[in-house]
Order: structure tokens, then C-alpha cells, then sequence
């Protein structure tokens, strides 16, 4: 459970702590700049130097080149699932399932948030599925196209037996995203926390709002990579009240790792 003094909107954050200024000077990273290193420096399933997260199927070239140059919107890396935003996500979900039962997770290609949303909501439903299996699911968003607020993402998914090490050990902090919220920014109060040393959960309800989540994920990954640190998502549904009105929310738990 977060502790409900540090629940509180990421647009109240921002405008209080002033996150939106998350990349250091100095650093590697910036909206426009070039990056010498891939997201985390990593390769394929074998965890190499290119440029997918370790897990990850192997698609992206290897070497020093970007995610966000090598996947475009044309990019097929193996055993890849285009997701459409009109795809019923329960199907997708058991495409998900019967891969990692025989072998890699698959990578899902998106365009637009509708489709962005329905892959998060079948990596989600996916996961609580193959949790009663005892296996674990995560995804790393990685951007297909160089602008990093369009909605172009690829979900890079890995499996494993046993939860992933969360290196921060401060309290829980849930921050609601909302539809209305600006991706950089919001990318900056994620990656000061975990700075901080605090756990991260999002709150998004509506597919913008989740689209501006699994975003500012993807924007903070970038923004944390100067200070060695990784981003997994753990996806999963979850009742909130609002407006008097239960909703199912999507909770994105992030786990911050080391590189």
C-alpha cells in the first residue's frame, strides 16, 4: 500500500517540485540530441550491446546505435505481434501466453494510443495469467520513432521465474497520470523519484491516459540511463473510485534496476 501523504497527481508534482527538468547537465540525453548508447547498452535475450532490453527478442541491430532509430515505424523484430487498436486484447494476451509457454515473449509493435492501450492491457492480462504458471512478466517501452511524445512504441517483454530486484527501497509513491498530462514532465517527476530512492506505481484511467504513461516510461528510461538505472513495467488492472464511481484503473508498477 503507498502511503496517502505522497499519493498525489504528477501535474501537482511537477508544478511543486519542478520534475520536468530531468536530465542532468551534461548528460548523454536530451529530446533532440543524439545518444551514443543504446537503452542500457544491452542486446537481445542474451543481454549483449545492442539495443533491445535484456530479455527482449532479438530485433534492433546490435552495436551503438538507438532504439528509437533502429526500430521505426517499419521494423519487424522477431517474433513480433503488431497490436491494432481495434485487436481484442484477450486475444492478443493468449498470443502472449502460448510464446512464452514454448519459448521467447514476443515483441508488440504499436501505432497510436488505442493500440498502445490494448497491448498494456494484454500484457496485463497475460501476467496474472501466467503468474498462476509461476512466471513472472514485465515490459520495457522502447520508442519507434526519433520524436519521443509520438505514440510509436515497441513492448519489449521478458519472463522469469522469480520478481525482479527493486533496487529502490524507500516508501511506495502512486502517482495518477491523466489524460491531460504532458509526457516530458511527467518523465521527469518518474525519474526524480527514483533518484530519490522511492518505488514508483502510476495510476491511468482512459486509453490517453495510459498512452501519456507508458510514454513518460519510456521518456524516464532515457532520462535515467546517465545515472545507470533501468525501468521494467509491471502491468495490472485495478479498482480505483472516482467521482463517486468504481473504475478500473491501469496500475503500471515500476521497477527500477541497475544497469
Amino acid at each position: 500500500m503507498s502511503d496517502g501523504r505522497l499519493d498525489a497527481t504528477l501535474d501537482q508534482l511537477i508544478e511543486s517540485q519542478s520534475y520536468g527538468k530531468a536530465p542532468r547537465t551534461g548528460g548523454p540525453i536530451g529530446l533532440s540530441g543524439q545518444r551514443v548508447q543504446p537503452y542500457g547498452g544491452r542486446g537481445g535475450a542474451g543481454g549483449g550491446g545492442g539495443g533491445a532490453p535484456r530479455g527482449a527478442p532479438r530485433g534492433p541491430p546490435q552495436g551503438g546505435a538507438r532504439i528509437s532509430e533502429t526500430l521505426d515505424d517499419t521494423a519487424t523484430p522477431q517474433n513480433a505481434i503488431k497490436v491494432g487498436g481495434n485487436q481484442d486484447a484477450k486475444d492478443i494476451a493468449h498470443r502472449i501466453c502460448e510464446s512464452c509457454r514454448v519459448g521467447d515473449p514476443p515483441a508488440l509493435l504499436t501505432i497510436g494510443g488505442q493500440s498502445i492501450n490494448q497491448a498494456v492491457k494484454a500484457i496485463a492480462i497475460a501476467r496474472a495469467d501466467l503468474c498462476k504458471e509461476g512466471l513472472q512478466l514485465s515490459f520495457q517501452p522502447a520508442f519507434r520513432h526519433t520524436d519521443r511524445t509520438k505514440p510509436l512504441i515497441a513492448f519489449y517483454v521478458a519472463k522469469e521465474r522469480a520478481p525482479r530486484q527493486q533496487i529502490t527501497q524507500g516508501d511506495d509513491v502512486t502517482l495518477t497520470v491523466a489524460s491531460g498530462s504532458k509526457i516530458v514532465p511527467v518523465a521527469g517527476a518518474i525519474a526524480g523519484k527514483i533518484r530519490e530512492n522511492l518505488k514508483i506505481s502510476l495510476l491511468a484511467i482512459g486509453v490517453d491516459a495510459v498512452t501519456n504513461a507508458v510514454l513518460a516510461v519510456g521518456n524516464a528510461r532515457l532520462f535515467l540511463e546517465q545515472d545507470n538505472y533501468d525501468i521494467r513495467v509491471e502491468p495490472e488492472f485495478e479498482k480505483v473510485e472516482k467521482n463517486g464511481q468504481v473504475m478500473t484503473s491501469m496500475k503500471l508498477s515500476l521497477v527500477a534496476e541497475a544497469l
